[in-house]
C-alpha cells in the first residue's frame, strides 16, 4: 500500500482522527482534529516516522458503498507468503493494471479497455487474456485499496475455512483425541480414528446424530490435531521437557557483551582411560571441569580429577581460572599464551548437587559473583561449554578411548588398550586449550576465541581479583558447620585442636556449631569462624596422617576401612569372640554348691605347705599360672639370671 501526504489524508491517533489540511512552504504539515478542529503542526520527517511507528494509522479514504463486499487486503501482510503460481498471476494482473494507468484509461471505458487488453496480451504473449469486466474489477479493487498489490490476489487466498461438522460430532472428535491421542501412551492417529469411528456408530445407534453426519475423514482428524499448538501437542504426548526442547527459540537478552560477563561452568567424564605414572596400571576415566567465557568462547580454566563432579572440582577450576597462568605454562613448549584471568560477573551453571551446596553458595557470595541456575534439561542455555565438550571427541588420541557398543564392530577394551599417563593427559589438554581450540575460527562471529577475548579485554574495564590470596583460598575452599565441643572439632573422624579454643570455650562455652572452611587439597588445617566473627586456625591432631592429604583421599580411605571392618569374615570373628566372652561370664558367675567347691579344692591339692614352698622348691608341684601375655606385655617379662658353674677339664 502507498500513501501520499496530501490534503484530506486521514490519520488515526488513538481514538481521535486527524486530517491533513495543508502543506506549508518549509515542508511542514498542518493537521486538524476532525471534531474540535484543533491544529497540529508536524514536519514531513516527523510525520512519516510516526506513521511507520504505528503511532498514526492511515485511514482508508474510500467509503464502502451499500451492498458492496469489503476488499480483504489485510489477511496477507507479505508478498513472500504467496505461492509461485499466485505470484505469477499477480504479476500478470499488475501488468494489465499498470498499462491502463499509463494509457490514462479509467475503469469505466470498456472499449478502450478491450483494445488495451489485446495490445498487452500480444506484448506479454498471454494465451488467456482477461475479459474487459475482469480488468475493470481489478482496476476498481486496486484503486480502492490505495494501490495495494494484494487487492489483485484471488479471494480464495483470504477465505477462512468453515467447519462443516455439527457441534455434537465436533465434541466427539475432541473427546476422542483427548482420550486416545493426546496421552503419554502415544497411540497413532490411525488408532484414534478407529476409536472415533466406533464412537460415531454408537452415537448413531443412540440417536444422538443422524447417520449422514457420522462420517469424518482421517484428513479432518489430522487438521484438528494441527489446530492445537505444537507445544501442547508435544507436551501431552512426550512431556513438558521435550516440548521445551522442540519449541525452544532465541531471546534478545542474555547475550554477553564483553569478556567475563557470563562464565559457564560444567563437568564431563573424559572418553579416555588413563594409567598411573608410577605403577602403569589403568586408573579409569577422569572428570573434566571447565570454565568458559560466554562472550568469546575462550577457556578460562580447567580441572581434572577422579573425584567426579563435586565441590572439590568446582573449587579447583575457580582457583585455576582466576589467577594468571604465565608461571603455570612456562617451560611447557606452548606457542600461545594463556591470557585468561580474573573473576567473572556471573556464573551460569546447571542444577547439580554441588552447585546447590552451602559451600558453593558461600564461595560465590564471598567472591562477589552472581549465580544463574539453568532450568533442568535445557543445555542450550549454556551452549559454549557444551560445544567445547563435543569438540573433545575430535582429538586424535586413539589408545584407551571409550566408545559406545556398536553391533558387528570389534570393540577394544579401553582398560586393556590404555597407554597415556595422567600427567601426559593433563599436558595434552593444556596444549589443546591454549594452542588449538582458541585459534579455531568462529564463522558466526568471523573471528577466533583468542581474538575476541583479547580485543574485548582492551575495551572493557580491567579484570577484578580477590583482595588477598589467603582470603581467596579461604573463599574458594570447602565449608561446613561443625559442632564445637570440649574435644575440639571433629570432621570425618579427624580431631582438630587449637590454643585459641580455650578462650572461646571460656567466653561462649561449648556445644554450638561454628563455620569451618578448609582447602580441599590439604585438610591438615581448618579455618574456624568464632561467634564474634573472627577467623582462627585449628590444626589436625593427627598431623602425620593429615599433612598434604586431600579431602577426597580421606573420604576414600575411610570408606575402604569401613568396608574392611564390615567384611563377612571380620563380622564372623567378632561374633565368635563375643560368644566366647559371653560363655566366660556365664562360667564365672554360675551358681555352685558347696560340695562342688570343696571337691574342686581337693582336686587341686590346695594346702598351706604347697603355698609356702612354691618359692623355695622348684621341683614340687604348683598350680598352672595364667600365661604371661594375658597379664603383662611380653617386653615386661624378666628372667632370673643364675651363675654358670665352673668345670675342671680333663683328658683321656
Amino acid at each position: 500500500m502507498q500513501i501520499t501526504l496530501i490534503a484530506g489524508l486521514m490519520l488515526k491517533h488513538g481514538t481521535r482522527v486527524l486530517e491533513v489540511v495543508r502543506e506549508l512552504e518549509d515542508g511542514e504539515f498542518i493537521l486538524e482534529d476532525v471534531l474540535t478542529r484543533r491544529p497540529h503542526s508536524l514536519t514531513r520527517t516527523e510525520l512519516l516516522k510516526r506513521i511507520y511507528a504505528n503511532q498514526l494509522v492511515v485511514v482508508s479514504g474510500d467509503r464502502q458503498l451499500p451492498g458492496e463486499r469489503p476488499i480483504l487486503t489485510n489477511a496477507v501482510v507479505d508478498l513472500t507468503t504467496l505461492s509461485e503460481g499466485e505470484r505469477n498471476r499477480l504479476e500478470k494482473r499488475l501488468a494489465y493494471v499498470k498499462a491502463a494507468h499509463r494509457m490514462r484509461v479509467t475503469r469505466g471505458q470498456r472499449k478502450r479497455i478491450s483494445k488495451l487488453i489485446e495490445s498487452v496480451a500480444m506484448r506479454l504473449g498471454d494465451q488467456e487474456p482477461p475479459s474487459a469486466s475482469a480488468l475493470m474489477l481489478w482496476l476498481k479493487n486496486y484503486e480502492k485499496s490505495s494501490r495495494n498489490p494484494l487487492a489483485l490476489v484471488d479471494r480464495h487466498r483470504f477465505r477462512k475455512a468453515v467447519k462443516r461438522l455439527s457441534s455434537v460430532v465436533e465434541a466427539l472428535v475432541w473427546r476422542t483425541l483427548k482420550r486416545h491421542y493426546f496421552t503419554k501412551d502415544r497411540h497413532t492417529l490411525k488408532h484414534a480414528y478407529n476409536q472415533l469411528t466406533l464412537g460415531l456408530k454408537e452415537a448413531v445407534s443412540e440417536g444422538a446424530i443422524p447417520a449422514e453426519e457420522a462420517q469424518v475423514s482421517i484428513a479432518t482428524l489430522h487438521r484438528r490435531v494441527k489446530d492445537v499448538d505444537l507445544y501442547q501437542r508435544v507436551a501431552s504426548r512426550e512431556g513438558a521437557a521435550r516440548a521445551r526442547m522442540v519449541c525452544r527459540t532465541a531471546f534478545p537478552d542474555g547475550v554477553a557483551e564483553y569478556p567475563l560477563q557470563r562464565v559457564e561452568i560444567d563437568h564431563t567424564p573424559l572418553n579416555w582411560v588413563v594409567i598411573c605414572d608410577r605403577t602403569g596400571l589403568p586408573l579409569g576415566r577422569p572428570t573434566l571441569t571447565v570454565m568458559i567465557d560466554a562472550y568469546s568462547g575462550y577457556i578460562l580454566g580447567f580441572y581434572i580429577s577422579f573425584y567426579g563432579p563435586g565441590l572439590t572440582s568446582v573449587a579447583g577450576v575457580v582457583r585455576n581460572a582466576v589467577m594468571p597462568k604465565d608461571e603455570l605454562t612456562t617451560g611447557l613448549g606452548l606457542t600461545s599464551r594463556w591470557i585468561a584471568h580474573g573473576l567473572g560477573d556471573e556464573w551460569v551453571i546447571d542444577n547439580g548437587l554441588e552447585f546447590h551446596s552451602f559451600g558453593f553458595k558461600a564461595m560465590a557470595m564471598a567472591l562477589g559473583v552472581d549465580v544463574m541456575y539453568c532450568r533442568v534439561r535445557t543445555p542450550w542455555l549454556k551452549p559454549h561449554v557444551e560445544r567445547f565438550f563435543s569438540g573433545l571427541n575430535t582429538l586424535t588420541l586413539v589408545k584407551g578411548r571409550v566408545s559406545r557398543v556398536t553391533p558387528n564392530i570389534v570393540r577394544i577394551d579401553p582398560y586393556k588398550d590404555a597407554a597415556i599417563t595422567f600427567s601426559d593427559l593433563v599436558r595434552g589438554l593444556l596444549q589443546y586449550v591454549t594452542d588449538v581450540y582458541p585459534h579455531q575460527p568462529n564463522w558466526r562471529k568471523m573471528a577466533t576465541p583468542y581474538e575476541l577475548y583479547a580485543d574485548g579485554v582492551e575495551r572493557c574495564p580491567p579484570a577484578r581479583y580477590p583482595g588477598s590470596f589467603s582470603q581467596f583460598m579461604l573463599a574458594s575452599g570447602m565449608s561446613q558447620m561443625l559442632t564445637f565441643s570440649q574435644g575440639g572439632l571433629q570432621m570425618l573422624g579427624l580431631p582438630y585442636g587449637s590454643y585459641d579454643f580455650q578462650p572461646m570455650a571460656d567466653k561462649y562455652g561449648t556445644g554450638y556449631k561454628v563455620l569451618c572452611k578448609w582447602d580441599p587439597d590439604d585438610i591438615s588445617m581448618l579455618h574456624v569462624q568464632t561467634p564474634d566473627k573472627r577467623w582462627i586456625e585449628a590444626q589436625c591432631r593427627w598431623s602425620t596422617y593429615a599433612q598434604g592429604l586431600s579431602f577426597n583421599q580421606h573420604r576414600l580411605i575411610r570408606n575402604f576401612n569401613k568396608k574392611q571392618l564390615q567384611a563377612p569374615d571380620r563380622e564372623e570373628q567378632l561374633l565368635l569372640a563375643q560368644q566366647r566372652l559371653h560363655e566366660h561370664w556365664l562360667d564365672s558367675t554360675v551358681l555352685r554348691k558347696r560340695q562342688d567347691a570343696l571337691l574342686a579344692a581337693r582336686s587341686q591339692d590346695f594346702t598351706s605347705a604347697k603355698v609356702l614352698s612354691w618359692s623355695e622348691r622348684s621341683n614340687t608341684w604348683r598350680p598352672d599360672p595364667l600365661p604371661a601375655n594375658r597379664l603383662i606385655a611380653a617386653e615386661e617379662i624378666t628372667y632370673a639370671e643364675h651363675e654358670v658353674p665352673s668345670f675342671d677339664s680333663f683328658r683321656f
